[in-house]
């Protein structure tokens, strides 16, 4: 038997509610190319949210961390990162 056959109609509902409003609280996904990738990392490196390591070719999340060698993922790992931390 399938425990989901078990839950009421309304908690089902209730259930499908919540998950559509924490969906819509969520921060849309966008697409970063590597230009925008580069100067949403110049004003992070402007703020100090990310420091450069030369020797080892790579930025520093500094908040977190990470390392990064990509703009990109950096980009992508700071809005999930700032999402996370402000709920």
């Amino acid at each position: 038997m399938d425990p989901t056959e078990t839950v009421p109609d309304y908690e089902r509902f209730e259930r499908e509610q919540i998950a559509q409003d924490r969906d819509r609280q969520r921060p849309d996904t966008i697409e970063i190319d590597e230009p925008r990738g580069r100067d949403v990392v110049n004003s992070l490196l402007d703020e100090g949210v990310v420091e450069p390591i030369p020797e080892q070719e790579v930025l520093q999340h500094v908040p977190s961390g990470q390392c990064f060698n990509s703009d990109t993922a950096l980009v992508y790992f700071h809005k999930g990162w700032v999402a996370g931390t402000e709920e």
